[in-house]
């Protein structure tokens, strides 16, 4: 019985996570992003064509520009392909064309992001429009009862990088708000919470420059 109950939880806590998909494309002769930080459970979509076959190469074969295959790996693929996240560690890959002359990325998969997600009832809808974004990330929500709200944006450490709103008081209804990025921001991974007081919703936005 024990047993029954641990899967039970296993598949409840399972069912629980949100995942959010990434995608990386070929411009020019580079990836965009290069680098990416996902969690287990995310999906990759990782572009590739006949001109920029993408390998999944080892660590020492990745900094060193060279083409083979990885044992193991995806091989070389030749066509856009997506995988989902499975295990923690670095995903090392390269262009079979232009690898040894820096067209390669990487994928991080981490455990967790560190930052917890509450009860969000106050909420009935909330995106992220671009995502991937630039320099400009368009936040819409729909509060469902008269709320004081704060939207941050935070790093994949779980540490505050910027206030967009704090302590704004909005009675139930939609709401679409436009924030410019910081300039000094790095392509990654970060989180935008919108929250009222102990609740709050996050999601994972991608900042590609």
């Amino acid at each position: 019985m024990k047993k029954i109950y641990l899967v039970l939880f296993i598949c409840i806590a399972f069912l629980g996570v949100k995942s959010a998909t990434f995608t990386v494309t070929i411009l020019g002769n580079s990836y965009s992003p290069s680098t990416l930080t996902v969690s287990v459970g995310d999906m990759v979509v990782i572009q590739a064509s006949g001109l920029h076959p993408a390998n999944q190469v080892t660590f020492s074969h990745w900094t060193s520009g060279v083409t083979t295959p990885m044992v193991g790996g995806w091989g070389s693929l030749s066509t856009t392909f997506t995988f989902t996240a499975t295990t923690v560690g670095t995903i090392y890959y390269l262009c079979q064309t232009h690898g040894p002359f820096g067209m390669k990325g990487s994928i991080t998969v981490v455990s967790g992001v560190g930052i917890n997600e509450t009860a969000n009832n106050f909420l009935n809808s909330y995106n992220l429009f671009p995502n991937p974004a630039t320099s400009n990330v368009k936040v819409s929500f729909g509060l469902t009862e008269t709320s004081t709200v704060n939207i941050k944006l935070f790093n994949v450490a779980g540490q505050e990088v910027k206030v967009f709103v704090s302590d704004l008081n909005l009675v139930a209804d939609n709401y679409e708000y436009n924030f410019e990025l910081p300039q000094s921001i790095a392509s990654g991974n970060y989180f935008i919470e919108v929250s009222s007081g102990n609740r709050k919703s996050i999601k994972k936005l991608l900042v590609s420059k």
